[in-house]
């Protein structure tokens, strides 16, 4: 179970080195290259809704573009502004051949999860994913002028004309690419705020001001939007394995639905500590009137279909598998600083790892369709591991430390606790 749980640790920390990696670094402090690609995400999630597009072909685009995001942490920005289509058309072959190899690299250092990445071939859907990349820019940009950042403005500028330059090379009587004519015509007579792609969008912008854990003396702050990528991305690695390995039937597109859009609600900043709001029956109870009246204004922006996604996140099987990946990356957050970053000082937090956060995925009669899940007592053991592994190595990782923030008897009884798990794994969720 160790190696499962190092994979993990793995995926997650790549997705941290890759989040550094920024987009137009001359005038841009904060927004980063996935931040651009989540935003992008959105607006092609809402195209699709929009023109009432289901197709398998446009989410396994959607799922290999947000796998390759991943390769960043190791190369950097590989977009390029290219005008010469021939240029382009050579420069894309050689960014394709070196992500395959960065992710052939991945996988060796990895030893049960992988990353199922395989290229696909141009298609109307790839082109729509670079259109919305083109349109996260935009509105990125829009951001950073609004937050006083004069210099952008000749950014825009260009973004804009970049998008006009599209205009007449799509095809008005396809129906995507009408879609992108109206969008570009919205952006040119400065109407597209009053769009249901702004609201989407805006909603996006806010979930990446809004910072987990408050940031308490973190090494790597962690926000929202980038908090859905990893969810996304691991679940997604997570769920193959179980349906390659282990005779599973998950859907992937469904989970990566999931935990793309699972903490929307969360956009007006109520990004609300565990253990405040799992004190007792009554914070329960409070902190779901709040969500849910957060919520209700919520469908009015992003409308019925995300919505719908939203509310039912956790239902189903697939909602049990994005949860128990969310609750021990949860934790995992805390292993990054202190084992990977060495930010000693966040040993404090170790009171927020809780059995009781893991209870309720022994509770038959949850929001989830368990019976459906055949390996389920594999995931409550991996959920057990996980628990223990981070827990244990908090505890040993510095005793000078760790002093500071517990008494002795405080560090004995949690040696005591990890003890009874490992002896007893009942006991764990009991």
């Amino acid at each position: 179970m160790k190696e499962y749980i190092e994979d993990l640790f793995k995926i997650y920390n790549s997705a941290i080195d890759s989040y550094n990696s920024k987009i137009m670094q001359r005038i841009n402090e904060k927004y980063t290259i996935i931040d651009k690609s989540m935003i992008a995400t959105y607006i092609y999630i809402k195209i699709l809704e929009n023109l009432n597009i289901s197709d398998n072909t446009a989410s396994d685009v959607l799922k290999n573009y947000l796998l390759k995001q991943i390769i960043y942490g190791e190369t950097g920005n590989l977009a390029l502004e290219i005008s010469d289509k021939t240029i382009k058309k050579s420069y894309y072959e050689v960014v394709n051949k070196l992500i395959i190899e960065k992710f052939e690299y991945k996988n060796k250092i990895i030893s049960k999860l992988k990353y199922n990445y395989t290229p696909i071939e141009n298609n109307k859907y790839t082109k729509l994913i670079e259109f919305c990349e083109e349109v996260s820019e935009y509105s990125i940009l829009e951001k950073i002028i609004a937050q006083g950042n004069i210099e952008a403005k000749k950014y825009l500028e260009e973004s804009q004309k970049r998008l006009s330059k599209i205009k007449p090379e799509l095809n008005a009587s396809d129906l995507v690419e009408k879609e992108e004519i109206l969008i570009i015509t919205k952006i040119e007579n400065d109407e597209f705020t009053n769009t249901n792609y702004n609201e989407l969008i805006q909603i996006a912008l806010n979930l990446k001001d809004v910072y987990r854990y408050s940031t308490l003396t973190t090494t790597i702050p962690e926000n929202v939007l980038f908090h859905q990528y990893t969810i996304t991305i691991t679940s997604i690695i997570f769920a193959e394995y179980l349906n390659k390995e282990m005779n599973e039937n998950m859907d992937i597109h469904k989970i990566m639905y999931k935990s793309l859009f699972h903490d929307f609600s969360e956009y007006k900043g109520n990004e609300i500590v565990t253990q405040v709001k799992n004190y007792n029956q009554d914070t329960i109870k409070l902190f779901a009137e709040l969500e849910e009246n957060d919520e209700k204004e919520l469908k009015s922006k992003v409308g019925e279909e995300i919505y719908h996604i939203i509310k039912n996140a956790k239902k189903e099987k697939e909602g049990y598998i994005y949860d128990l990946i969310d609750k021990i990356l949860g934790i995992a957050k805390l292993w990054i600083e202190i084992g990977y970053m060495h930010n000693y000082t966040y040993i404090k937090s170790i009171c927020s790892i809780y059995q009781s956060r893991f209870k309720r995925f022994r509770n038959k009669d949850n929001k989830y369709q368990i019976d459906e899940i055949k390996n389920k007592e594999f995931l409550l053991e991996f959920l057990r591991e996980s628990y223990i592994y981070i827990k244990e190595h908090m505890v040993n990782q510095d005793s000078i430390m760790i002093l500071q923030y517990f008494t002795q008897e405080d560090v004995d009884a949690m040696k005591r606790e990890i003890k009874e798990i490992k002896e007893n794994p009942e006991a764990f969720l009991a």
